[in-house]
């Protein structure tokens, strides 16, 4: 996963954490 790609799935992982966080609390 890199190039254009990697800039758009690393934010999206990224929040996807956080949002699957703030759910599980």
């Amino acid at each position: 996963k890199f190039g254009s790609g990697a800039k758009i799935d690393a934010p999206k992982e990224f929040l996807g954490k956080k949002v699957y966080v703030l759910i599980r609390e």
